[in-house]
C-alpha cells in the first residue's frame, strides 16, 4: 500500500482539525490548513470537500465559515480516512475486503496467502489508531522539535 499526496494531504488536514477540535476551535479555514502544512489551498479544498461528503467532516459558509470534524477525533481511525481517500487497504485486489476480485488461483496461490496476511495487518494497525492519537503525536513532535530549537538558539 501506497499513500498518494492526496492521502497525505488528507492525513495533515485532518490533523490539524482534530488538534483545533481539543482546542475547541469550531471551524478552521481551508488556507489556515493550507499555509500550516504547505498545502495548495485549490487541491485542499477539493479534498475537504470529498471528506465532508463522507461524513467526517462539516462545513459552515460565509464569514468565520471553515471546516471541523463531524464527530470526535478519537472515534475516526487513520483507516476510515486512508479508505475514503485512497480507497481498499488490500495491496491486491483479491484479497480486498471492498472491492473484492475473484481470482481462480486463490486457493493454491501463495502469494494471495500472504497479502491476505499483509492487509489484516495494515488494517489492524490502521483501524486501531484514531485521529487523537496521531495529533497528540503531532503536538509532541513539535513540542519537542520547539525545545530542541530554544536550546539551539
Amino acid at each position: 500500500m501506497k499513500i498518494s499526496k492526496k492521502g497525505e494531504y488528507a492525513l495533515k488536514a485532518l490533523i490539524e482539525l482534530a488538534i483545533n477540535y481539543d482546542k475547541g476551535v469550531d471551524v478552521t479555514l481551508i488556507n489556515e490548513i493550507a499555509n500550516q502544512e504547505n498545502i495548495p489551498p485549490r487541491y485542499l479544498e477539493q479534498i475537504l470537500l470529498r471528506l465532508k461528503n463522507a461524513g467526517i467532516l462539516v462545513s459552515k459558509r460565509g464569514v468565520g465559515g471553515g471546516y471541523s470534524l463531524s464527530k470526535a477525533p478519537e472515534n475516526i481511525s487513520l483507516g476510515e480516512i486512508i479508505r475514503i481517500v485512497e480507497g481498499p487497504l488490500a495491496p491486491l485486489d483479491c484479497v480486498s475486503v471492498s472491492r473484492h476480485v475473484d481470482c481462480s488461483e486463490q486457493s493454491r496461490c501463495g502469494i494471495y496467502s500472504v497479502m491476505h496476511e499483509v492487509r489484516d495487518a495494515i488494517a489492524n494497525i490502521l483501524d486501531n489508531i484514531s485521529l487523537k492519537d496521531v495529533a497528540k503525536r503531532t503536538l509532541d513532535l513539535r513540542e519537542k522539535n520547539q525545545l530542541v530549537l530554544s536550546y539551539a538558539i
